[in-house]
């Protein structure tokens, strides 16, 4: 019994050995497990519209046509979304039939008006194309963003082959110093060399500018003169790298040149639809009060104005911006210790968000509004107005007012870094050491900061006897430590490589540099000349035009309704028999108006705010592309111009007009 016991544990011993040859050996190295990881985590939707869309293609899968599949993919793929075009098509028409049946629902239940409701429908029809055609948007975006750091990437690749002619360097180089989605891409390419996806950088390269070929042709190009100055030598290799920035300027002055010939129409119509159109339809509102009264709710003119002409407004401003050119980037603030995050503002060492200031205003007025409201007065609607004036503008001043202090700081410190460069440059080309040559031209220099840094470079040299990379690169006394530029800290960062070669390459290095960023400062100034005159224009229109219309339009329509309501009592107060029998129908069609005064104004007053928005947005859009720093500082000053206008314009109109108001009443009904 012992035995066979024995015999049994022995057994199931024996199935636990594992001999050599049958062992499965992990050949996967540790990098290739975090990539693998990586990769895992990247097909997990992160947005809510990605989200969405996989639910949506699980509940109503909706396959598009074979031409829109082909554009939606080649979006996907592009602005690396984790999605698919069904799963896309299924969102658009599942979103469309969902709020398309509560609306109608809602319509035959009472509680929306049948014109309420058709407004309801072309929203959700607009919201609805929206999302059927945002993975195309998310391209255009992804391009704007990734496109305008391609001059960076050029310029970086530039400055280190002037140094090493070493592709693979410069690459990695340049994505050291590049933080947007375009580093993310660079980055994938190194990785794909690295795994044997592509058989060198040169051919990743290549491949890579194949994909903005249709989008920034000349980016093809100038990855082209790149990779032929790897088989050349001498001045040749040197001309074919100035070349390759030298295209991309270019190209982008001509791209702005034919992009503000193509905004004329569009400025046109954008003008139409914010100014005229509102301003036709208030010369309309005294026959629509004739003969539609009562029928005209609220909810018709707020629908109108704050809804309707808004969505129209900014759907025609988004395919505007979606057309624009890919220009220079701007300066990368993210190497600021001052920083503030995202949405917040710096108080001594305590960073509040903006939000909470904003909504501490607004509450106050939210609370007035709330137990004036079945009794608004003219008046009252004012001071409502004006609450959500102050509010809005005081959120987009927060998060904005210091960013934009450290942005135009960064931008000057990088505009006399070209001065430092080009003066080093001819001194160290007569013989002069570079430690010398940061003295010598110190007196000749202009700006405080390019003065700055040397002085900081020469201190730490003669008083703590760093050496020249330790006087700039020293973890906590460097130079750069008080120079937050990103652009500045990678070509500092070329220049002492370059200096380990001698004297006279470190001099051409300086040199042909300060040519870069002059032509590069060149190019950016006349891009902005070139959209100086639109969005000086479309300043006169969110400034002065549009405030002043819509306190005009408030003065008018106070008039116009006083009026209809006092012929409306007037006339009826005669009998329709006798003399009058036969203007019975006329008299009839005068009756009293649903809208008061202030609603009417409520409406006009958020929709000058709504606008003022948008308009903004197209400016900096126009101007900057996609930048929020942009974006809100100019809302916050067109909202305080504009909204200090609107106001004064109303005061102004209404102690003008007015008075005419019941001089024409008397004339109508004069006192017994």
């Amino acid at each position: 019994m012992v035995s066979f016991d024995f015999i049994i544990k022995f057994r199931k011993k024996k199935k636990k050995i594992q001999f050599p040859s049958e062992q499965k050996e992990d050949l996967k190295s540790l990098q290739y497990e975090i990539f693998q990881e990586e990769e895992k985590l990247s097909t997990i939707p992160k947005t809510i519209y990605e989200k969405f869309a996989h639910i949506s293609e699980k509940i109503l899968p909706v396959e598009p046509d074979k031409t829109t599949k082909k554009k939606i993919e080649e979006a996907i793929n592009f602005a690396h979304l984790k999605i698919t075009p069904k799963g896309v098509a299924s969102l658009a028409i599942l979103t469309a039939m969902s709020f398309c049946s509560i609306t109608i629902f809602l319509i035959l239940l009472g509680f929306l008006k049948f014109i309420e409701g058709l407004i309801c429908i072309f929203v959700i029809a607009a919201f609805s194309y929206y999302l059927y055609t945002y993975p195309l948007k998310l391209k255009k975006i992804y391009e704007l963003k990734a496109g305008s750091e391609i001059v960076m990437l050029i310029l970086h690749i530039v400055i280190y082959m002037k140094n090493f002619p070493n592709l693979e360097g410069a690459v990695k180089f340049a994505t050291t110093n590049l933080t947007g989605p375009l580093a993310l891409d660079i980055k994938k390419l190194l990785w794909d060399v690295n795994i044997g996806t592509y058989s060198s950088m040169e051919q990743a390269l290549l491949s890579y500018s194949q994909k903005w070929k249709n989008s920034f042709k000349s980016f093809a190009d100038s990855i082209n003169a790149i990779v032929y100055s790897l088989y050349t030598s001498g001045e040749r290799r040197t001309e074919l790298l100035d070349e390759s920035i030298e295209i991309i300027l270019s190209s982008l002055k001509e791209r702005s040149d034919s992009y503000i010939l193509q905004l004329r129409n569009p400025i046109t119509m954008i003008n139409a639809l914010g100014i005229l159109l509102p301003t036709l339809i208030l010369t309309m509102l005294p026959l629509l009060t004739i003969f539609l009264g009562q029928d005209i709710p609220p909810s018709l003119i707020f629908g109108f104005y704050d809804i309707l002409l808004p969505i129209l407004l900014a759907f025609i401003i988004k395919n505007i911006l979606d057309n624009r050119v890919i220009t220079l980037p701007e300066p990368d603030l993210s190497l600021h210790p001052e920083l503030p995050p995202e949405n917040t503002f710096r108080l001594g060492k305590v960073f509040i968000n903006s939000y909470i200031p904003s909504i501490i205003i607004l509450i106050p007025f939210l609370y007035y509004f709330s137990i004036n409201f079945s009794s608004l007065s003219l008046t009252q609607s004012y001071i409502i107005i004006f609450g959500f004036y102050v509010s809005i503008a005081l959120y987009f001043i927060l998060n904005s007012f210091q960013k934009i202090k450290i942005k135009e700081d960064i931008i000057k410190m990088e505009d006399e870094f070209r001065e430092i460069l080009f003066g080093l440059g001819q001194e160290i080309d007569r013989g002069v050491p570079i430690e010398v040559a940061i003295e010598k031209i110190i007196p000749t220099l202009r700006g405080n900061y390019s003065i700055n840094l040397l002085q900081k470079i020469i201190s730490n040299i003669k008083y703590k006897n760093f050496t020249l990379e330790q006087a700039i690169f020293h973890e906590k006394e460097g130079a750069i430590n008080y120079f937050p530029s990103r652009l500045i800290h990678s070509i500092l960062k070329a220049v002492i490589d370059a200096a380990n070669k001698g004297t006279k390459i470190v001099s051409e290095i300086m040199i042909s540099i300060s040519k870069y960023l002059t032509n590069l400062h060149k190019t950016q100034k006349i891009v902005q000349d070139n959209f100086s005159e639109v969005i000086s224009s479309m300043q006169i229109q969110a400034r002065i035009l549009l405030p002043l219309i819509c306190g005009v339009m408030n003065t008018l329509t106070y008039m116009i309704i006083e009026m209809v309501n006092f012929i409306g009592k007037t006339f009826g107060g005669i009998s329709p028999e006798g003399p009058a029998a036969s203007y019975a129908g006329f008299l009839s069609m005068w009756k009293g108006l649903a809208i008061s005064p202030a609603t009417f104004q409520l409406a006009i007053g958020f929709y000058s705010i709504e606008t003022i928005i948008i308009l903004s947005w197209f400016m900096s859009g126009i101007e900057v592309g996609v930048d929020k720093i942009s974006l809100h500082n100019g809302i916050s000053k067109n909202l305080i111009v504009g909204g200090l206008m609107y106001f004064a314009v109303s005061i102004v109109s209404f102690m003008i007009l007015t008075p005419f108001l019941s001089i024409v009443q008397l004339t109508i009904a004069p006192p017994a």
